[in-house]
């Protein structure tokens, strides 16, 4: 007898979280001797490590709550919210994760090295947006079905979010794959994140004044992801503030970790 529905998602999802683990722990066996090298020479090496992993640690109880509640439901849909709001942190923890490993390691390497590390970098970021993006369509989809009767068609509507999903991502994968330059990603990176953060934050609002995605907190979920959108802003400020130092990653870092706390919050629902 073959694996259930709900077992295919689970023997799937812990197949990925494998290979991604061994590719992050692979990446940091290979840049061991720098690693090495930071905590020897980079004042606020442990600093750094410390509060990342903290941060990790956060998302990655968020990512197991919003999944273990997705697995109790009496049946499993990938545009189900627990899912995608899942599936977002979840990729989110192996960013931070590459981030550690940036963030102690970035000074040794050339000019060309870091332009395909930030490449690699934002490939992550598209991908952690689009579960939010993904469900954001639903909430405009349901605004705009009394004008689109064609939305009301949940098999129509589910095939146009992949469609428009599936272009937005192949849009962002040009502009990054064709970045020239440091100067034109960091072009880039807000072009990407803050429109997206922004949809999130008016549809999270939306949400709130319909009365809809009743098991979430909208209404927490609007202003915490509206910090969010602020704290990217704050990092490129602190950063001209206190240069490529360990107290501007701490520093942004523990924002963070209070914004995620609050959208934590946001997320626990009975």
């Amino acid at each position: 007898m073959g694996l259930s529905k709900r077992g295919r998602y689970k023997l799937t999802l812990l197949i990925s979280l494998v290979l991604a683990i061994i590719g992050v722990a692979v990446l940091f066996v290979i840049n061991w001797s720098l690693i090495i090298q930071a905590f020897q020479s980079y004042e606020g090496a442990f600093e750094v490590l410390l509060v990342i992993s903290i941060r990790i640690l956060i998302l990655s109880i968020i990512a197991f709550y919003l999944f273990h509640k997705w697995f109790k439901q009496e049946a499993q849909y990938l545009s189900d919210i627990p899912f995608l709001l899942g599936l977002f942190f979840l990729i989110l923890i192996f960013g931070k994760a590459i981030d550690l490993l940036w963030d102690l390691t970035f000074f040794t390497f050339n000019d060309d090295i870091v332009l395909l590390f930030l490449k690699f970098r934002f490939f992550i970021i598209i991908f952690e947006v689009a579960p939010l993006i993904y469900l954001g369509m639903e909430i405009i989809f349901f605004r705009l079905e009394d004008r689109f009767n064609k939305l009301k068609d949940k098999g129509y509507m589910n095939r146009l979010r992949n469609i428009l999903i599936s272009v937005i991502i192949l849009i962002e994968l040009i502009a990054i794959i064709t970045g020239p330059n440091l100067t034109m990603m960091g072009i880039i990176l807000p072009l990407i994140l803050i429109p997206s953060l922004l949809g999130i934050v008016y549809i999270f609002y939306m949400a709130y004044s319909l009365n809809r995605l009743t098991i979430v907190k909208p209404g927490i979920l609007t202003i915490s992801f509206f910090l969010y959108m602020l704290s990217n802003i704050f990092r490129p400020i602190m950063q001209n503030i206190l240069g490529e130092t360990a107290s501007y990653i701490i520093v942004v870092e523990i924002v963070d970790i209070i914004i995620f706390m609050i959208i934590f919050l946001g997320l626990y629902k009975k």
